[in-house]
């Protein structure tokens, strides 16, 4: 009887993180710490203010093996401290 290859999902995932609010200096610097302390790839970035409305969107990979729940909680909680209203958006593998 021949054995049954198992197989496992090894490709890395997208997120899309958009965050948007009143400007100030130093936001894109401390949103974009979030990702770094998780390891993970910021692989496209866009950003512009309209009228001191800030506006940023992030493209992250995330490894393949990693959660994003974590993420997702400590992301929320910054941009609630820095009054941004946050969104996340699966952009697939």
């Amino acid at each position: 009887m021949q054995k049954e290859e198992v197989k496992k999902d090894t490709q890395d995932r997208y997120i899309l993180i958009t965050a948007v609010g009143p400007n100030r200096p130093g936001l894109i610097a401390e949103i974009s710490s979030i990702i770094a302390e998780f390891g993970y790839n910021i692989e496209d970035l866009d950003q512009v203010v309209m009228k001191n409305i800030f506006i940023l969107s992030m493209l992250v990979k995330i490894p393949f093996n990693a959660s994003i729940d974590r993420l997702k909680e400590k992301m929320s909680y910054l941009c609630n401290e820095l009054g941004l209203e946050v969104s996340f958006y699966y952009a697939g593998r």
